[in-house]
């Protein structure tokens, strides 16, 4: 029994898992001295789509790997391009929340009176 799910729609690109990893590599590869991205990426692997390349994903333990671990190494890339002044850092930031899973966050904690829980009170309408 495979972990692959059953496929669907046209054939995939990269029937096995050695030359999807191939490819991803090839493109690291070729950035050398540019900066990497997840649609530069998709469209050296002949994707019409980000999506496409993070699909394959679900195709396996060994292409998640390999999806992971190209995102995870782009991300890098951009953390630390977010600590040098010559870098358009909300470019980077926005890059980061679009395509790596980074949000802003805030959070509210609403308390009642010494800590305790919140009382309401029920006003009759008159």
């Amino acid at each position: 029994m495979t972990d692959e799910p059953r496929e669907r729609g046209r054939p995939r690109l990269y029937e096995d898992h050695e030359s999807f990893a191939t490819a991803v590599d090839g493109y690291f590869d070729a950035q050398v001295g540019k900066r990497p991205t997840l649609s530069g990426l998709s469209y050296a692997l002949g994707f019409e789509d980000r999506e496409t390349f993070s699909n394959y994903a679900g195709y396996g333990s060994d292409y998640s790997r390999t999806v992971k671990r190209a995102k995870l190494l782009i991300a890098c890339w951009l953390e630390e391009r977010l600590t040098d002044k010559e870098t358009f850092t909300p470019g980077i930031i926005f890059d980061l929340k679009n395509n790596h899973g980074w949000t802003d966050k805030s959070q509210t904690e609403l308390t009642g009176a010494e800590g305790g829980p919140i009382g309401v009170s029920w006003l009759k309408p008159e």
